[in-house]
């Protein structure tokens, strides 16, 4: 994840958390969220050692569905003396597969598979994607970004 990335999303969780408010949703390209060599995001639990599998995951959806846009959405964060964090453990896939097809591709695995899958559909609270230079790009169901897409969630608990 980006310097100014990860200066922007702790900002944001910051002032929610003060506010108390906790109806915005943030999405962050998978890329930038599940990078193997970043202990600034924990993914499932995992801070460096798991993400690979993850990433691994998204590469076999993609290989069946090259236009398919994956996102990490984020929970919370974590700070303490020594180190700050931010965690998640969903991912948000807008695909053009079934949901039976992306079923298949992540319960493929027998160590990493996700605790649900359905299709996302209720997009009732604030949405926005944090991109690569910070901005916040809100999500609306109307808007193109959703054309000829199916959304999903995939879980891990």
């Amino acid at each position: 994840m980006l310097p100014k990335q990860k200066e922007t999303i702790l900002a944001q969780l910051k002032s929610d958390e003060k506010n108390k408010n906790y109806q915005n949703r943030y999405w962050f390209p998978y890329k930038d969220f599940l990078d193997p060599a970043d202990d600034f995001t924990a993914f499932s639990c995992e801070n460096l050692d798991g993400k690979q599998g993850y990433l691994t995951l998204i590469e076999n959806l993609r290989s069946k569905d090259e236009t398919a846009k994956v996102f990490v959405e984020v929970y919370g964060y974590e700070e303490n003396q020594n180190e700050q964090f931010i965690y998640a453990d969903t991912l948000i896939i807008f695909s053009k597969l079934s949901l039976s097809e992306i079923e298949q591709i992540f319960n493929e695995p027998e160590d990493i598979f996700p605790s649900d899958i359905g299709e996302e559909t209720d997009f009732s609270r604030p949405t926005f994607i944090i991109n690569e230079n910070s901005n916040f790009v809100p999500i609306v169901p109307d808007d193109s970004f959703f054309d000829g897409f199916s959304v999903y969630y995939c879980w891990w608990d």
